[in-house]
């Protein structure tokens, strides 16, 4: 499975693991690795300086990519 696939994953979505064949979905704390998205957009909101929210946006999506892609894991989904 390709990172870009890993990170599109949620609790709620379910593949075919490419190796076994099994149905695969994302842990249910992959949901916490949205708090750095959502916390670049607070400094968005509450930042004078647009040019650094947009600044903070953009790093709290690249780390929440990071946080789900490298440590969410991958369970078994029991269809």
């Amino acid at each position: 499975m390709s990172l870009w696939q890993k990170s599109a994953l949620g609790p709620g979505r379910v593949v075919k693991c490419q190796s076994c064949g099994e149905p695969v979905a994302a842990h249910w704390t992959g949901i916490l690795a949205a708090i750095p998205a959502f916390l670049g957009g607070f400094v968005l909101m509450k930042s004078e300086n647009l040019p650094l929210g947009i600044v903070a946006v953009i790093g709290g999506v690249i780390a929440m990519g990071v946080l789900h892609t490298f440590l969410v894991p991958l369970v078994r989904a029991d269809a």
